[in-house]
C-alpha cells in the first residue's frame, strides 16, 4: 500500500494542499476524459438535431429544441455519478489508499464527481463573484474561495454602471444558492458548509501554466484555521456575517461583490500581491501544474478557484468533495471544530504536525 511520505505530509501540513504524481492509471483519467468529450459531443448533436427541426418548420428554434438541448446539457452533468469516472476514486486504488492513511480513517462513501470545464477565453468584461470583471481580475482572472458558502440565488450582477435595483437585491438574497448553500446554519453556529479535503484530478494537460490551472493560495490555511479560531472566541458565527467578515463587498465594480474569504487573510498575502486602479490587494496563488495520472489533495481552508484558459484545448478537472467516516453523525455537513483546527479530522498526520510545529517554536 503506498502511503504518503514524510516530505508529503509536511508540504501538505505546511502548504494545505499536496500534489500526488502519477497516481491515478493514466486508462482511467483517459476513460473520464473520453466520457467528457462523449458528452459534449452529444450536446453539438442535440443542438444540430434542434437546428433542423426548425428549419424543416419555417420557423426559429422552438421550444421542444430547446428543451433536447437543456436535456443534452443535464446529460452532461449527471456524467459526474458515471462508473468511468467513479473509477478513479476507486476504494482500493493507490490513491485512496493514501489519502485513508492519513485521515487514520476511511473516506465517507463518494456519491460523484464535479466536473468543471474551462474553455480557452480571452480576458473579456464578464463580472465574476468578487463583483470585478475578469479583464480587470489579475493572475489570469483569478479569485479564490472557500467552498460551501451562499453565492447568490441568481446570477451575478453584471452591470457596473448601476447597481442592482431593490427587487433584484430582494431576489438575489434568497435561499438556497445557485449552489445550494444557505447564508446560515444557526444550529451549527456558522455560515459555512465544510467537507474535510478536495481532490482535484486532473483529466487534460495542464503542466505548463496558461491552461485554466487550479490556483491555490498557498499556506493560507494557518490564517483560515486562526481567523475562524478568533470568529469562535469572540461568539460566532464562524464565516461571513461573523465577526471581522462581511459578506458583501458594496465597493467592487457592480456594487456587489463577495468575500469568499477573509479580508484579513487577503491582506496577510500583500506580498507578491498585485492591486488593482482601485487599490484593491489581490494575492498571488500558486498554480497547479499537473497532467493526467496527477492528483490534487487540497484542505477544505485553502482559498482555491480556477483561472482563464490561454492556451488552444480546454481545460476538465474531476472534483471530489471528500468527508471523513469518522466525522460525528450531527455534523457531516457542517463541522465547526474541524474550521477551527485544520488536522482535526487528519489523525494520520497528527505526529508529522506535531514534530513540524515542535521545531518552530
Amino acid at each position: 500500500m503506498r502511503i504518503l511520505s514524510v516530505e508529503q505530509k509536511v508540504s501538505f501540513y505546511e502548504n494545505g494542499y499536496v500534489v500526488l504524481r502519477d497516481i491515478v492509471p493514466i486508462e482511467a483519467a483517459n476513460a473520464a476524459r473520453r466520457l467528457i468529450n462523449s458528452r459534449l459531443g452529444n450536446l453539438r448533436s442535440k443542438a444540430q438535431t434542434a437546428a433542423m427541426i426548425a428549419r424543416a418548420a419555417g420557423t426559429s428554434i422552438d421550444a421542444h429544441g430547446i428543451e433536447l438541448i437543456q436535456e443534452a446539457t443535464l446529460q452532461s452533468m449527471r456524467a459526474g455519478t458515471d462508473a468511468h469516472l467513479m473509477q478513479l476514486v476507486a476504494p482500493e486504488s493507490n490513491l485512496m489508499c493514501m489519502i485513508e492513511e492519513a485521515l487514520g480513517s476511511p473516506v465517507r462513501e463518494i456519491t460523484g464527481a464535479q466536473l468543471a470545464t474551462n474553455f480557452p477565453a480571452d480576458p473579456g468584461p464578464q463580472i465574476n463573484e468578487s463583483g470585478y470583471s475578469d479583464e480587470d481580475t489579475p493572475f489570469r482572472g483569478w479569485h479564490g474561495h472557500l467552498d460551501g458558502l451562499w453565492n447568490g440565488a441568481t446570477s451575478i450582477h453584471q452591470d457596473t454602471s448601476a447597481p442592482m435595483t431593490e427587487n433584484e437585491w430582494q431576489t438575489w438574497l434568497q435561499e438556497p444558492a445557485r449552489n445550494g448553500g444557505m447564508k446560515s446554519y444557526p444550529e451549527h453556529g456558522t455560515s459555512i458548509s465544510n467537507f474535510t479535503a478536495l481532490l482535484g484530478i486532473p483529466l487534460s494537460d495542464q503542466s505548463v501554466v496558461g491552461c485554466g490551472n487550479l490556483g491555490l493560495l498557498a499556506g493560507a490555511h494557518h490564517h483560515i484555521e486562526r481567523f475562524f479560531q478568533k470568529q469562535r472566541d469572540s461568539g460566532g458565527p464562524l464565516g461571513p456575517g461573523g465577526p471581522e467578515w462581511t459578506r458583501f463587498d458594496l465597493e467592487a465594480p457592480n456594487g456587489c461583490g463577495l468575500r469568499h474569504y477573509p479580508e484579513a487573510v487577503r491582506n496577510a498575502f500583500r506580498q507578491n500581491a498585485a492591486e488593482t486602479a482601485d487599490g484593491r490587494i489581490w494575492p498571488a496563488p500558486t498554480f497547479m501544474q499537473v497532467k493526467p495520472g496527477d492528483a490534487v489533495l487540497v484542505l477544505h481552508s485553502t482559498p482555491h478557484g480556477a483561472s482563464r484558459v490561454e492556451g488552444p484545448d480546454p481545460r476538465f478537472m474531476a472534483y471530489f468533495r471528500l468527508t471523513s467516516a469518522a466525522r460525528p453523525v450531527p455534523h457531516e455537513s457542517i463541522y465547526p471544530e474541524a474550521l477551527c483546527d485544520n488536522w482535526l479530522e487528519w489523525k494520520g498526520m497528527h505526529e508529522t504536525v506535531g514534530r513540524v510545529r515542535q521545531r518552530s517554536q
